[in-house]
């Protein structure tokens, strides 16, 4: 048989022709080249909130671990929700015989407990994905990526390599994907399925014994990328499945109208506007099942985001302003860190106001709040700051300040797997190989 691109994947459905497109193949060359109402468990979620630059230590490491850690300045935003988060100090993101990359180390290495080889890439996919693929079905939509500042490049969420997640980047755009074409609200009465979806499923389905003969008459280079190809078809399939089941929820949020137009740039004062915007959109979202797992990058690595009047930027400050001797530390610089937990506690604010069952919405996630760097001025990946937020239905225990003793990142993230149900008993690679979760986080 003779593959060409004019091959696609055909059946018939209501006497009209039914065709998907595929990937470019080689075979195209020539040979030159808790429970709800309903009875059913309410979903527990997963995300993550990235903030570039880390932290103060002097102003936010508590110097007691365990429960009833001092209160910190830095973190003073968070202070209403600390029973119900884990501060996480001293860990380190091991780089081995690789170089330290400058603001990507420490991100991927969290991730993905792997220490980058190239910058910008992710040399596995990361956390989220993996969780994503585990409990993601029955949702919407596999994961939603969210930029703070509206920059379409700052998405932390990849399946491998420099792909990432493309992130929705502003109020609007995130209201379009949730609650715009395609969606429906699952508490009114009328809610029925989309004829729309129905005829996109039955597409699908019709196209499995062209999928078969395909496979069976390329190279195994072809058969890759049509794994690939076919695995996000899967995804998809997945999503109008759900599309076509009336979402179970035991939230009670009302839909709000479509947000207006709102600037979108990397100022503290717009991003104390949209970020809570993006916050409570997101959060409405995951109520009504629009998806379980969730990214919200408050900023990139190397952490650009400015105060107007101020001739220097976050980065730019970690390394130009000296240090004040009377205090011990950079103050600019601290304010700009302390901007970044203001705005994870936006999120959290969000999450925790929406109850559902027998408590929030905050109670039924598990959200990692992390960074890139412990002291931005030294690029250090040793003593990164990173938090949890969330019990995970009950699966975590919470308030919690937790020193890890120069162990290594991977530590978090096996625990974060293990907490959300995955069978997983070691991860990482190389030093950063770990079979050694935060067992006192473990219910």
């Amino acid at each position: 048989m003779r593959l060409t691109r004019r091959f696609l994947l055909r059946g018939m459905f209501q006497s009209s022709v039914a065709a998907m497109a595929l990937p470019f193949l080689d075979c195209f060359l020539d040979n030159r080249g808790a429970l709800a109402a309903t009875g059913q468990p309410i979903p527990t979620r997963f995300g993550t909130f990235f903030w570039g630059c880390g932290l103060t230590k002097t102003l936010y490491l508590p110097q007691s671990t365990g429960p009833n850690y001092e209160d910190m300045p830095q973190l003073a935003s968070l202070k209403p929700y600390k029973g119900k988060l884990n501060l996480l100090s001293g860990f380190r993101a091991y780089v081995d015989d690789k170089p330290n990359i400058q603001h990507w180390t420490g991100n991927a290495a969290i991730t993905t407990g792997i220490a980058p080889a190239n910058d910008t890439q992710f040399d596995a996919q990361t956390i989220d994905q993996t969780i994503a693929t585990a409990i993601g079905h029955g949702a919407r939509f596999r994961s939603i990526e969210v930029a703070c500042s509206g920059n379409k490049r700052e998405s932390y969420s990849s399946l491998g390599g420099s792909n990432i997640n493309p992130p929705e980047t502003s109020p609007l755009g995130l209201y379009n994907r949730l609650f715009g074409a395609g969606f429906q609200d699952p508490s009114k009465s009328d809610w029925k399925p989309n004829p729309e979806v129905m005829l996109q499923k039955s597409v699908l389905s019709i196209v499995a014994d062209d999928r078969k003969l395909l496979e069976r008459n390329v190279g195994a280079a072809d058969r890759a990328r049509l794994d690939q190809y076919f695995t996000s078809v899967r995804e998809l399939e997945h999503t109008l499945d759900a599309e076509l089941q009336r979402p179970q929820i035991t939230a009670k949020v009302t839909i709000p109208p479509e947000p207006g137009e709102m600037p979108m740039n990397k100022s503290v004062p717009s991003l104390r506007k949209v970020t809570p915007v993006l916050a409570q959109l997101l959060a409405i979202g995951l109520a009504t099942d629009q998806s379980r797992v969730f990214n919200m990058a408050f900023s990139e690595p190397a952490s650009t985001i400015y105060m107007p009047g101020d001739s220097r930027p976050f980065h730019q400050s970690t390394h130009e302003e000296p240090v004040d001797e009377a205090i011990g530390y950079q103050p600019t610089t601290s304010q700009f860190s302390t901007y970044s937990m203001e705005g994870f506690a936006a999120l959290l604010s969000a999450l925790d106001g929406i109850r559902e069952g027998d408590g929030t919405l905050l109670d039924h996630c598990l959200v990692l709040a992390y960074t890139d760097t412990s002291n931005a001025k030294l690029h250090a990946v040793d003593g990164i700051p990173m938090l949890l937020a969330g019990s995970a239905s009950g699966r975590m225990k919470t308030g919690i300040h937790y020193a890890g003793a120069s162990t290594t990142v991977s530590r978090v993230g096996l625990t974060i797997q293990q907490v959300m149900g995955l069978s997983v008993d070691r991860w990482g690679t190389d030093s950063n190989m770990t079979n050694k979760p935060i067992s006192e986080f473990i219910v």
